[in-house]
């Protein structure tokens, strides 16, 4: 069976009125005027060199802050500058309302880590991808 791209947007139309009819928070996001996620980026330069960087997004209605995106380079790695540019996504993020974020990571990347700098396991797809874990993570920033 093959994909049909003008049923799967009927199906995510109504969908989404779903939601809007039977949530008050679901249709407050679906304003017009908070659709779109602000972007918010950090990033780590050893003089013309990138060396680290973090990038996410806030969604404000919902107050909450998606990490999408942290790397440190491998030489760097253990000396805080991944705590140092999580903590300012995350104090860009309070400045704009936010109480929570959430990220995944996946086990041979950095769940230890994230734990570390105060998030909390809220599930984890197990074989995702593939002989990995990917862990569900969240941390109040209130």
């Amino acid at each position: 069976m093959t994909s049909d791209e003008s049923a799967e947007e009927i199906i995510r139309d109504r969908l989404i009125g779903y939601n809007k009819d039977h949530s008050e928070i679901v249709r407050d996001r679906f304003r017009p005027e908070n659709l779109p996620s602000r972007p918010l980026a950090v990033y780590a330069y050893d003089r013309d060199e990138l060396v680290g960087g973090a990038c996410g997004r806030t969604v404000d209605v919902w107050r909450w802050l998606t990490v999408d995106l942290l790397w440190v380079d491998d030489d760097l790695r253990g000396h805080g500058l991944g705590r140092a540019l999580l903590g300012r996504l995350e104090d860009e993020a309070r400045l704009r309302g936010c109480h929570w974020s959430k990220l995944n990571t996946w086990d041979f990347q950095a769940p230890d880590f994230y734990t570390r700098c105060g998030y909390v396991e809220y599930g984890r797809e197990v074989d995702y991808p593939p002989g990995h874990t990917n862990f569900l993570l969240r941390k109040d920033l209130r």
